[in-house]
């Protein structure tokens, strides 16, 4: 009797950078995503699925949560009260008093 062995794909890990390179040779003039996928020994499907994420800029590195950076500055006791965020091109100003909840929406919103 004999035992048939089932050959497993090894799992790859890409960081950030290697997909987004990947993404941007697919869509080069005349590439095929099957033919960059075979390339990089990436299964079409999956590049298919960074390629959705990049046009939606939803791409991101496994499940990870990502997070935005944050820098607490000294402010004068005159601007009391004023929560500021930077975002990528944008800035959330928020004054007043603020909650937890609130602020949520507010970013939820800006995103």
């Amino acid at each position: 009797m004999t035992t048939a062995r089932k050959t497993r794909r090894k799992v790859r890990k890409f960081t950030l950078e290697q997909q987004q390179r990947i993404v941007e040779e697919s869509f080069a003039a005349g590439a095929s995503v099957r033919d960059v996928a075979l390339r990089h020994d990436v299964r079409p499907t999956l590049l298919s699925t960074w390629r959705q994420q990049a046009a939606r800029g939803t791409q991101r590195m496994g499940k990870h949560p990502r997070f935005a950076a944050v820098r607490v500055a000294a402010m004068a006791a005159a601007v009391d009260g004023v929560i500021e965020i930077d975002l990528d091109q944008r800035a959330v100003r928020v004054r007043g008093v603020v909650d937890g909840a609130m602020l949520r929406e507010v970013l939820a919103a800006a995103r």
